[in-house]
């Protein structure tokens, strides 16, 4: 296991000593998903995005989500009545939130929240916003996911938010620095949760407790529009850190 010391490298804009939620912004590619690959699955859950496309046609229609677990749901679509605009495509909110929100509850069988991305998107839901920062302050868990890179030098005022948080740790990925960050990462994950091979033990800390948002059914005018193929009580954050260093040090 690295020092501390080792862990304040060059890719992390704070520093990863004292942080327990981690994120990747610039240009990440599939470091998330690799990263996630060497953790233990049973202490880890979470969701990501790809592209949807119709299978016939080859066009792409919008992005899709996918959960640890294999579960999956439309992001957006290109048609409208899928609920707000963001950018070319329509958000299919109440299909996301059903898939996601659950995913987002304090589990004490969990070390590891994977959101990726906390894109544009997805913050148009304010339920998953609210429910994001939760469990970003809770003490329980450490979160790890990717942030969009900023538009016109100005991040999005909840992405600004995230990066300002003392108990987490940004890593900006340029082509240049992105294998040497990837590994920095990676070290770090383990550092918090052990590898599939050897766990690091969970913690023994309380529960904590939030209420939980009944699921909705995902519409079933979005899924069957297309025939689509993938590619490819909170704690302080100073608890939160307090708890990391521990994890972080030798």
């Amino acid at each position: 296991m690295v020092s501390t010391d080792a862990l304040l490298l060059d890719g992390a804009d704070q520093p990863a000593s004292s942080a327990i939620n981690v994120f990747v912004t610039g240009q990440p590619g599939l470091l998330v998903v690799n990263a996630v690959k060497k953790l233990p699955k049973d202490m880890i859950t979470g969701f990501y995005t790809h592209e949807a496309y119709n299978s016939k046609t080859g066009e792409k229609i919008g992005l899709d989500v996918e959960t640890l677990s294999g579960e999956q749901a439309p992001l957006s679509r290109l048609r409208r009545g899928c609920g707000p605009k963001v950018g070319k495509f329509y958000f299919a909110m109440e299909a996301f939130e059903s898939v996601v929100l659950p995913l987002l509850e304090p589990n004490k069988a969990i070390k590891l929240h994977v959101i990726d991305e906390v894109g544009r998107m997805e913050l148009e839901s304010e339920r998953f916003r609210d429910k994001l920062m939760a469990l970003l302050a809770s003490p329980q868990v450490a979160v790890f996911g990717s942030l969009p890179a900023c538009r016109y030098g100005h991040d999005l005022p909840f992405v600004e938010a995230i990066k300002q948080r003392p108990d987490t740790a940004i890593f900006t990925l340029t082509k240049s620095n992105r294998d040497a960050t990837a590994l920095q990462v990676e070290e770090l994950l383990l550092n918090i949760v052990g590898s599939a091979n050897n766990p690091a033990p969970i913690p023994s800390i309380g529960i904590v407790s939030s209420p939980k948002f009944a699921g909705s059914s995902i519409s079933g005018d979005i899924e069957s529009s297309y025939e689509v193929t993938h590619s490819v009580d909170n704690e302080e954050p100073l608890e939160k850190r307090r708890r990391t260093e521990n994890l972080t040090s030798i």
